[in-house]
């Protein structure tokens, strides 16, 4: 059963540019320390990083709007586990989402030359 659906679209350059004008306050706010070794190992550190925030964005939206208040953008962590993504069930995430009658957030990521997409359900299996 589907308890909520979030989507987002997040410009690659609206990325960099915050990086270049906030730098690692940015990125300290938003990415959490594993988010970002997985990112800066790559050639594509703008692609990933804006992929993990349109994904980040699109989990808040599934689970409600209070939800980035509560957990904050490091309360949502975006792992790559043998090519397939997934939201990470921190301990505060799986209590918001039992509150809301789920326990497991599915995404999807898919990009362009420009932009980075995400979707994000929160479902009631496992």
């Amino acid at each position: 059963m589907i308890i909520g659906v979030g989507i987002d679209v997040v410009s690659i350059s609206r990325i960099k540019r915050a990086i270049e004008k906030c730098g690692e306050r940015f990125l300290k706010r938003v990415f959490t320390e594993r988010e970002l070794k997985y990112c800066f190992q790559s050639g594509y550190l703008y692609e990933r990083l804006a992929a993990r925030f349109a994904a980040k964005e699109a989990v808040f939206k599934a689970i409600g709007p209070a939800s980035r208040s509560r957990l904050g953008w490091r309360g949502v962590e975006i792992e790559a586990v043998d090519s397939e993504m997934r939201v990470v069930m921190s301990e505060p995430l799986l209590s918001l989402l039992r509150e809301k009658g789920a326990r497991n957030i599915l995404i999807s990521l898919s990009h362009d030359r420009t932009s980075d997409v995400a979707m994000a359900v929160a479902v009631l299996f496992a």
